[in-house]
């Protein structure tokens, strides 16, 4: 009993026979099986005419009749209809060998008389391989989609030295950067040099997993500039081959965000120094750093002489404008991108610590920072400054201690002035 393959119902077939026996049990086996109705010429030429009008999944020809036949038909077929499944048939096998049929670009063959279970193994192969080509077409089209349409960057890897394949076009966008240019490239070549390593070790972790996440990669742009992206991975195989799939989503604004919610955590409003929750925690820091590399630091506590005053006589607002203004004569004083950090610790009270200086270094640094301050327009205000230099028999405490002692010699000495703690 012959299995019902409901499902090839839509199956177009072309029949091209002049012999009424042969096209008569063609016919009937279509329609009983197969539950489709064919299209019937009986010359090639009527074939050629048709297969131009209509489009037909699979053509069932005879070798030899009116017109073109033979291997020219077949050959001319295939030639104009490639996706077109040809079956032929013939009552010649010595005229018309397999062979030289399937070299024509028939993709079977049937010798007459033939048995219609013959004919029906024939077409369900044929009709199978077209309807797995047809899955693997659309499964491929839904491929190309989420992969070309996705505002995610894609890329696909060959497993084996991590060689671009293919990429979607955000990732173009993403990296400001062709196709052309990134297809056959080797991938890490897009990371910074920093992240590359940590890049090949995630990558072994995944090949065993077969799949994974990582966060915070840094790609380099066409322009230089660069990104942060967070990654995920999948390992696919195909046709005895494996691929790395990636996904790519670009984090910068985030981190950006992020980074400066960061800062504003750790910076005074006012003035842009650290604040007074930065100076506790990067003075423990400095402090245990300092003991462990054996490296020179120096602490400058310094207070606003008649601030107070100032504030009662000319109001808050040009106090704001005094207390920010001390900000920028620090930063314009201190070394801030190596070694030197400023602190607001409130009110009128700020801090500096200095970083491996050379001998009189802090007592330069102080005296430049008052001097800076009497240029200004400081409203009859001025600056004490103490300054401690630690050493290893002290702890954090006693540090800030030195320094605030040395803090209450100058304000005691007159005010404006910087004394060393001794």
């Amino acid at each position: 009993m012959v299995k019902e393959v409901y499902h090839y119902q839509d199956a177009r077939i072309l029949i091209a026979d002049d012999q009424e026996s042969i096209v008569a049990l063609v016919s009937r086996t279509l329609e009983k099986v197969f539950g489709c109705e064919a299209s019937v010429v009986s010359s090639g030429d009527e074939a050629i005419a048709r297969l131009s009008e209509e489009r037909f999944d699979v053509f069932l020809t005879d070798m030899r009749m009116p017109g073109i036949h033979g291997l020219s038909l077949i050959e001319q077929v295939t030639a104009k209809w490639p996706d077109m499944h040809v079956v032929a048939m013939t009552g010649y096998p010595s005229e018309f060998p397999y062979v030289e049929v399937v070299e024509a670009g028939a993709k079977d063959f049937l010798n007459k008389p033939f048995l219609a279970a013959e004919l029906i193994a024939k077409l369900m192969r044929v009709l199978d391989e077209r309807r797995m080509r047809h899955e693997l077409e659309v499964t491929h089209k839904k491929y190309r989609s989420l992969f070309d349409l996705s505002m995610d960057g894609k890329v696909l890897l060959a497993l084996n030295g991590l060689v671009i394949e293919d990429v979607n076009d955000a990732m173009c966008t993403l990296l400001g950067k062709s196709k052309g240019e990134l297809l056959s490239h080797d991938f890490v070549d897009i990371l910074v040099e920093s992240d590359r390593e940590r890049f090949n070790l995630w990558m072994g972790i995944c090949r065993r997993s077969g799949k994974g996440t990582i966060g915070d990669l840094q790609v380099i742009r066409s322009n230089g500039t660069l990104i942060h992206v967070d990654a995920t991975v999948t390992m696919v195989g195909a046709d005895g081959e494996e691929f790395v799939f990636l996904a790519f989503r670009d984090m910068t604004e985030k981190r950006e965000v992020e980074h400066r919610l960061a800062e504003a955590a750790q910076t005074d409003e006012l003035t842009g120094l650290y604040n007074k929750r930065s100076f506790t925690n990067r003075i423990e820091l400095a402090v245990s750093s300092a003991n462990e590399s054996d490296s020179r630091l120096a602490l400058l506590l310094i207070d606003l002489d008649n601030f107070k005053q100032c504030n009662d006589t000319h109001g808050h607002q040009v106090g704001d404008k005094l207390l920010k203004a001390v900000g920028e004569v620090i930063n314009a004083s201190i070394r801030t991108t190596a070694y030197d950090e400023g602190f607001r610790c409130g009110g009128d009270e700020f801090a500096v610590l200095l970083h491996k200086f050379v001998d009189g270094g802090p007592m330069v640094v102080a005296e430049r920072m008052r001097e800076k301050f009497e240029e200004i327009d400081n409203y009859g205000t001025s600056m004490s400054i103490g300054v401690a230099e630690f050493d290893a028999s002290m702890n954090v405490a006693a540090f800030i201690r030195a320094a605030d002692d040395a803090l209450y010699d100058a304000k005691g000495q007159g005010k404006n002035t910087v004394c060393v703690a001794g």
